[in-house]
């Protein structure tokens, strides 16, 4: 402590003062302290954080998958109900209009890259990148989003509704 800190400091009243251990007789203190042994200063060592781009991609992909299936879903559904008008306005045996079929496989094919397409491929990405916490999270989506998907609609029917949007 430098001199000028140690003016500063007040002096313990003498009626709250420790009492000084007793002294042993055999050696004169010269007034120098024996040193204490160096407690070891090795840094610790922090990882560093991770990167805020990686980051900012698994909100984006979180955000795409967690609005993009519902919004995918409605329009799936709107559509839907479109065609219904426009069958049940139609005469009775007419086939339903090309276009609206064409609607109803553009937003089959949306709901399945919304929600299937786009949790599969972060977690390959998350695998990939080493990143447990995110491939986890991922693949629970893809489980999310799959199982009610596949239940609703057989994987062998989807696939067929598939193949005839898109190859006629």
């Amino acid at each position: 402590m430098s001199p000028k800190k140690r003016k500063r400091r007040k002096a313990q009243r003498p009626d709250t003062a420790m009492p000084a251990p007793p002294r042993e007789q055999s050696a004169p203190d010269t007034g120098r302290r024996t040193p204490k042994p160096r407690t070891d200063r090795t840094p610790v060592v922090l990882s560093d954080p991770p990167d805020r781009r990686i980051t900012a991609l698994w909100v984006a992909l979180t955000l795409v998958w967690l609005l993009g299936t519902p919004l995918a879903l409605a329009n799936l559904l709107f559509v839907f109900m479109d065609l219904q008008e426009a069958v049940l306005h139609a005469a009775p045996d007419a086939p339903p209009p090309q276009e609206g079929l064409d609607s109803v496989g553009d937003a089959l094919v949306w709901v399945l890259v919304l929600a299937l397409l786009v949790p599969a491929a972060s977690a390959v990405a998350a695998l990939v990148l080493r990143r447990k916490i995110a491939a986890i999270g991922f693949t629970a989506a893809l489980a999310a989003s799959a199982l009610p998907l596949l239940w609703v609609m057989p994987p062998a029917e989807l696939w067929d509704a598939l193949r005839t949007h898109l190859f006629g």
